[in-house]
Order: structure tokens, then C-alpha cells, then sequence
């Protein structure tokens, strides 16, 4: 596995990896660019094609090539290896190692590319062929786009898709954790191999069937229509329900086949329905996804920010789709997310005016305007600003947007135009806005704050022992002479990190790209910084590398340092008993407390 993490590094240029999410410019010895970790307006993210590593000076993010694909694509260690593989054009070793869920989560990702391979020839081959492509043709999607898009139908019947991946290899409970069958049975377990199999039935029955593609373009899950001609007042679309691959709040239709011209563009358009995406691609909007079984989440900005800080939103035009683009807006505010509503002049969705004039669609886009000035005309519009009433209608309506934006001047920028359109004092709306909170439906986990949760404090001598562990890791050598010299020693066995990492030392051969295959996801992210801070100095003209005898000197250096600390700790802690048994009076208890604080300050000078 080693060899194939090492050639697979060998032959990637980090520069063309990250280039693929991040705008990149030459500047001196690295490339820079906005890092896509966090919020920024300038740009502290850089590469480093000496070394193969990135760095952020704003967020501290680093690490290698590894590091940046498994981070950005929140992918665990295995899938971002088979994912660089793929681009390096290595033939991985077998994997042994992998619990017992990646092994389902391959085969159910199997049976979905199988799946998707039997709804594509019954589209193309079957009865779908007469029934459904004349339809999706009337509707303006052309060939080209259906099998780009992989577009497929679900024959009507109980047991298609069950009866064909059986026939195939796939056991029913692989089958079953794909979200291709219902379960009738509650308890299926107890019943015979025959009641078994007649407990489940096909969830996709008589439906054109959308895959949707992770952005990797891996099929994990799908979205169908119900056929045309068929009764469309109950469940026209229908998802599938949450499963190993598939997580509703993270998946988003077409960014497989949208992420560069997202990059390239600058911006997102994100639409209602997969036949808006379909048609806006087809349209040359080929940055357009859509969102699969559920409203925008806080996830979804987060992926989406990624590749752009704008967001475009084609909604439908009814009463549903404004109120959808309020929420959505919101999402993106909270996040630093630049938003534009896109509204179109004819026509209630994407796909019916794209059918009629592309072009029609192509300027509905390009005249997009800021959201919240779409809101302030809207309110201007249902509430009547001559009255008190329709004035703290309108204030509170815009500025239940506005509170979302964690940019004061966007914030004071508003509170202006407000108090100008209004008639009223700035003070006034400033105190409105100031009463308001960010909307509730936001979800906290998909903001980006400053980083908070890491910036948990440490006292001296934790900034010191992560700066000894991290120099640890760095060669394989100095972790192995650290750990022959002071390995056993009663302060290592008393620190948690540091009594791990000798322990796992000669199970890993002191080894820190195997260290990092035999420890957690969480743990993996941890090492890693903690490697990468200590081992390079990081500035603006370049990277430093810390090896050899300088890196030797630096772990006694920082040995020495850090059991200086741990004494000041010690000394710190005595005073407080000393402080605590005079104020109790307790003599006896003074005298040894007071002993032993001189022994321990005679040994620290």
C-alpha cells in the first residue's frame, strides 16, 4: 500500500490537482490562491511544487496531495487513494485491511452502476424506448443529453430490478441497502429463503429514472418520475431514501458534469428539478445542478462554495419556488455566499423556457439580480410604505436576509438604502437589525465559522508537546532514536499523545505514512497537522524543510522545553494548595506542600 501511496505521488503534480478546485497564480516560489477551507477576500492559500505540500496562512490547513483530495472531497483515506489512482493511472495492491462497511459500500455502489446499466437499455432498448423518449424529446432534452446524463426508465412490475441483480450475484442484502427495494416483511429474518425474497418489492416502478452521481461521477442514488400518463397528483418524484452512499443533504444533482465550468464561470445556477439542469446544460448553462429530495442545506453551500462564492437561483415562479429561493439565500448568506435571483419573463420553470428560446434562458441568467435588492422590490410591492405599518413590514422583511450576512459592510449598506427608501433614521433600522437573529432553519453545521472549535485553549506546555510530536513524526529515524532514548520515561507515559505514538511506533516501523493507514479518520487529521506544522516553516517566499541534524536538534530542544513547562505546572499547582491549606489553617498539611515546592524550584533552575 506504501508503494502505491509513494508512485501515486510521484507521478501527481499537486499543482494540477488543487488547480482543478482552486484558481491558482504564480506568485514567487509558490502558487496562491482563495482557499477553499474558509472565507477569505485575499488570497493566503498557497502550493508549494518543490515540496508537493499546501498551505494556508489563514486557516493553517496543509498537508500533501493526500491530504488536500480526502479534505476537500470529505472523502475517508481509501477513496481519495482509488481516486488519485484512477488520475495517476496506478493499479492499486489489494486492500486487506478495510472494515466491513467499505466492503458494502463497494458492493452496493456495484449493484447501483448495474442498476443503472438496466434502467439505460430499458429506456433505450425496452418498452421505455416508445413510451418514454418521445416524451423526454418533447420536453427539448436530445439524445446526446439522455445518455450523457444517464437518463433511464423503471419498467412497470414488482421484482425488475430485485430479480435482475440477483441473477447477477448480489445478495438480497446488498441489494437491499442500495434504496432500490421497500421492505413489506418488518421482521424478514425469520422467514424462509422463498418469504424472504417476496418480502421486498422494487421501490422504482414505472418511473423515468434520474441517477444521481456523486462528484466523482459515481451513481449513489436516484431520482424518478413518475411515467408519463400516469396519475401525477401523489408522488410525482420520488427519492431514494437515505442509505450507505446516499445522504440527501449532501447530494447534488449534475455537479459531476458542473464543477469545472463552476470553477471557469465563477458562479453556480442552481435550479429546482433535474429537467432544469438537464435543459440549462443543453442550453450551454453547464454549471447548473439542482438539489435531489430535499430543500438547500448548509452541506450543500459548503460543497458548492468549493468551487465558487456565487450562487445563481433559477426557482420556479410560483408562491413555493420564492419562498424556497428566501431560505436558500439565507443559507448562502450565513456561509459569505454571494446570491443572484435569476427571473424569468416567461415561462414557470427552466426546462419549459429553455424548450421555447435558449436564448430567452441565456439572458434570464446574465440579468440576474442581487437577492436581497429582490426581496426589497418584492416587499416594496406587497406592503405599502406610506404607512408605519407597511414601513416595519418591509424593514423586517428585508433584514430578516440581511441578519444572515456576516459582512458588516453589506450589513451597513443595507441598513442605508432602508432608511433612505423608508423615510426613517439609520438608528432606527440599525436597532430593528440588531433585534434580529440569523433564521433558525440554518443549520449551525454548515456555517463556516472562524475556525472556533480548533482554537480550543492550550497552555504552554501543550503548545510545546504538539510541536515535539509533530517533529517526532517528521523522519523515521529521529522517531526512533526519540523513542529508544525517552520512549519509557514517566512524563511520555503521562501524556496521552505522546504515549500513543510510542506505542504505535514499532507496530508502524516508526513509520508515519503507515501510521496514518492504521488509526481513525479523526486521528488521521490530527497527525497530520501536527506533522506538517512542525516539519515546514511556512512564508510568503517559500518552504522551509526541517530534516536531519537541524530536526534533531529541534526535538531536544523542544524535550528540554517541555519538561521545563511541566514543572511550571507543577510548581503552579502546589502554589494553589499552599494558597488553599493557609486559608484553612492546615499547618501540618503547609509544611509538606511548602517542602516540596523548594525541592521542585531547586530542580527546575
Amino acid at each position: 500500500m506504501n508503494n502505491n501511496v509513494e508512485e501515486i505521488k510521484a507521478r501527481l503534480n499537486i499543482v494540477d490537482v488543487v488547480g482543478e478546485y482552486v484558481r491558482l497564480t504564480k506568485g514567487g516560489a509558490n502558487w496562491k490562491g482563495l482557499c477553499p477551507f474558509h472565507s477569505e477576500k485575499s488570497p493566503s492559500f498557497m502550493v508549494n511544487e518543490e515540496k508537493q505540500i499546501f498551505h494556508c496562512f489563514g486557516c493553517s490547513k496543509g498537508g500533501d496531495v493526500f491530504t488536500f483530495v480526502q479534505e476537500i472531497e470529505s472523502l475517508d483515506f481509501r477513496e481519495t487513494l482509488k481516486m488519485l489512482a484512477e488520475k495517476a493511472g496506478v493499479q492499486l495492491e489489494e486492500y486487506k485491511g478495510a472494515p466491513q462497511e467499505k466492503d458494502h459500500k463497494k458492493r452496493v455502489l456495484e449493484a447501483l452502476e448495474l442498476a443503472t446499466k438496466f434502467f439505460e437499455t430499458q429506456l433505450w432498448k425496452g418498452m421505455g424506448r416508445e413510451k418514454i423518449l418521445g416524451y423526454l424529446n418533447e420536453r427539448g432534452i436530445s439524445d446526446d443529453s439522455i445518455r450523457n446524463f444517464r437518463v433511464g426508465f423503471a419498467p412497470a412490475g414488482w421484482d425488475n430490478i430485485l430479480k435482475f441483480l440477483l441473477e447477477r450475484g448480489f445478495s438480497l442484502e446488498e441489494i437491499s441497502k442500495t434504496g432500490l427495494l421497500v421492505q413489506k416483511n418488518p421482521d424478514p429474518l425469520k422467514a424462509n429463503s422463498y418469504k424472504l425474497e417476496a418480502s421486498f418489492y422494487d421501490r422504482f416502478r414505472d418511473r423515468i429514472m434520474f441517477p444521481i452521481q456523486d462528484a466523482m461521477g459515481v451513481v449513489v442514488g436516484y431520482t424518478a418520475r413518475v411515467a408519463p400518463g400516469q396519475d401525477e397528483s401523489q408522488a410525482k418524484y420520488i427519492n431514494t431514501p437515505e442509505t450507505l452512499v446516499y445522504h440527501k443533504s449532501k447530494a447534488l444533482y449534475g455537479l459531476f458534469y458542473a464543477k469545472q465550468a463552476i470553477k471557469q464561470k465563477n458562479f453556480t445556477l442552481l435550479v429546482e428539478g433535474q429537467m432544469d439542469v438537464i435543459a440549462c446544460h443543453q442550453a450551454g448553462l453547464t454549471n447548473t445542478v439542482a438539489v435531489s429530495g430535499t430543500a438547500l442545506t448548509g452541506e450543500h453551500v459548503t460543497i458548492l462554495k468549493r468551487y465558487s462564492d456565487n450562487v445563481k437561483m433559477l426557482f420556479d415562479m410560483d408562491s413555493a419556488g420564492r419562498q424556497a429561493a428566501k431560505k436558500s439565500a439565507d443559507l448562502c448568506f450565513g456561509q459569505d455566499v454571494k446570491v443572484k435571483i435569476v427571473t424569468l419573463s416567461q415561462g414557470k420553470d427552466a426546462a419549459e423556457v429553455a424548450l421555447k428560446d435558449p436564448q430567452l434562458l441565456l439572458s434570464a441568467v446574465a440579468g440576474s439580480i442581487g437577492a436581497v435588492e429582490a426581496f426589497f422590490a418584492e416587499a416594496l410591492k406587497e406592503f405599502d410604505q406610506r404607512t408605519a405599518e407597511g414601513k416595519r413590514s418591509i424593514a423586517n422583511s428585508v433584514l430578516s436576509h440581511v441578519a444572515n450576512m456576516p459582512n458588516q459592510i453589506e450589513k451597513n449598506y443595507w441598513i442605508k438604502k432602508l432608511a433612505h427608501q423608508l423615510d426613517v433614521e439609520e438608528k432606527v433600522i440599525s436597532d430593528v437589525l440588531k433585534s434580529l437573529t440569523p433564521s433558525s432553519f440554518i443549520s449551525t453545521a454548515g456555517r463556516k465559522e472562524p475556525e472556533k472549535e480548533s482554537l480550543k485553549f492550550q497552555n504552554r506546555a501543550e503548545i510545546v508537546r504538539d510541536l515535539l510530536a509533530g517533529l517526532i513524526l517528521s523522519e523515521k529515524e529521529i522517531w526512533k532514536e526519540t523513542f529508544e532514548k525517552v520512549g519509557t520515561s514517566a512524563w511520555v507515559q503521562a501524556d496521552k499523545l505522546l504515549k500513543f505514538l510510542f506505542e504505535k511506533g514499532p507496530q508502524v516501523d516508526f513509520s508515519y505514512e503507515n501510521l496514518l493507514q492504521a488509526v481513525a479518520e479523526d486521528q488521521k487529521k490530527r497527525l497530520s497537522e501536527l506533522y506538517f506544522v512542525a516539519k515546514y516553516r511556512f512564508s510568503q517566499d517559500g518552504v522551509v524543510e526541517y530534516a536531519g541534524e537541524e530536526l534533531r536538534q529541534l526535538v531536544n530542544v523542544h524535550i528540554e522545553q517541555y519538561l521545563k513547562e511541566l514543572h511550571k505546572n507543577k510548581l503552579h499547582s502546589i502554589m494553589k494548595e499552599i494558597k488553599s491549606a493557609e486559608e484553612r489553617g492546615d499547618k501540618e498539611a503547609l509544611g509538606k506542600l511548602m517542602g516540596e515546592f523548594a525541592k521542585l524550584s531547586q530542580e527546575n533552575n
